[in-house]
């Protein structure tokens, strides 16, 4: 519900049951405006006042939203996070109501499998979805859309779940871990590696682009890495390293084959194919002490983030504690007199 001057005469927009109205009052004075746009909204309410739109369903919509997702300058992995949300938006009913129907109780109330990362991507692309709406002029405001809390990722790989690990991954997965393991790239970093990004000469790999500006970085390569890559590429000197029949032409997703690798291993569920990341930033960290290295290996520009990869262990504390000079022990007037030869005697 809204008056707005335009020139000098009053205009009104509002919404009734997911339809809009929009139009002038024709008046110059604002108590008179409002006496018009009540009675419009009344005749609305009543069905007698004429639609200038009908609000299409969220599922509607979602051809012109892909389709501004397609041709605007958002990164590869924005876009992809869109596509993905909707697909999970489009399996829930709220698919199917109107635009202006849609409130913050009907986005509460979806529920979607696996982490709360996984809810807020449908959720944030929800919000995105009817940010647009709103701005394209079909619906009047945008519902605000609550986030999950997520939790963060607490669980890092030590050496005895990593070497299980490796033994029961199958190909792509047991170099996709690897190389996780030994640079802390990400899942898509590593997807989309190609031959000619890789110097064997230097024992680097280039990474031309990822999720934030910092992601375009060299990482370098263990020796693991460089036996596991050398026997992958059987001679090759460009195409991707982890090709696929997928229409983007490589690997998109080991999670089925993690989750199954983890299982035969006996690793705890909180352990997640991230987590690899996560180990790779402790790990350097531990060493190094070095937090600008780090985020520069791990592509991030904000110090606060990369501190959520770290995970140092509390034995480090432990060991501080025990290593600190112990203080000799203060003496008290009960024990010198209890001591005292003198107090002895005339006892």
């Amino acid at each position: 519900m809204a008056l707005y001057k335009r020139g000098e005469v009053y205009h009104f927009d509002f919404a009734v049951d997911g339809r809009r109205y929009r139009g002038s009052t024709k008046e110059k004075i604002l108590s008179r405006a409002r006496m018009i746009e009540s009675q419009l909204m009344n005749e609305a309410k009543q069905r007698r006042l004429t639609v200038q739109r009908r609000t299409q369903t969220l599922a509607d919509f979602s051809k012109r939203f892909l389709a501004w997702v397609d041709t605007t300058r958002l990164e590869l992995e924005t876009k992809k996070y869109y596509k993905s949300g909707w697909k999970m938006l489009s399996m829930t009913p709220i698919a199917c109501v109107r635009l202006g129907h849609i409130s913050t109780d009907d986005a509460e109330a979806l529920r979607f499998k696996h982490s709360s990362a996984n809810a807020n991507r449908a959720l944030r692309t929800l919000r995105r979805m009817l940010g647009k709406a709103t701005e394209w002029g079909l619906i009047g405001a945008t519902p605000k859309i609550k986030l999950a809390k997520e939790q963060g990722r607490s669980e890092i790989i030590d050496n005895e779940s990593e070497t299980k690990l490796l033994a029961a991954a199958k190909q792509p997965l047991q170099d996709v871990l690897t190389i996780m393991l030994d640079t802390g790239m990400r899942p898509g970093e590593v997807f989309r590696m190609c031959w000619e990004d890789i110097s064997w000469e230097r024992r680097t790999i280039f990474i031309p682009k990822g999720k934030t500006p910092r992601s375009r970085r060299y990482v370098v390569m263990s020796e693991r890495m460089i036996e596991a890559l050398d026997t992958r590429r059987n001679g090759q000197l460009e195409g991707w390293v982890f090709p696929s029949d997928s229409k983007d032409g490589h690997v998109t997703t080991v999670a089925k084959a993690f989750e199954e690798a983890r299982d035969t291993a006996g690793l705890s569920k909180e352990i997640k194919l991230y987590s690899a990341r996560h180990t790779f930033a402790t790990k350097v960290m531990g060493e190094t002490g070095d937090l600008a290295l780090v985020m520069r290996a791990l592509g991030h520009t904000n110090a606060q983030t990369a501190m959520i990869y770290q995970h140092p262990s509390l034995e480090r504390v432990r060991a501080i504690v025990n290593e600190r000079p112990a203080p000799a022990p203060k003496k008290s007037g009960l024990v010198l007199a209890w001591h005292n030869p003198r107090h002895n005697d005339a006892a």
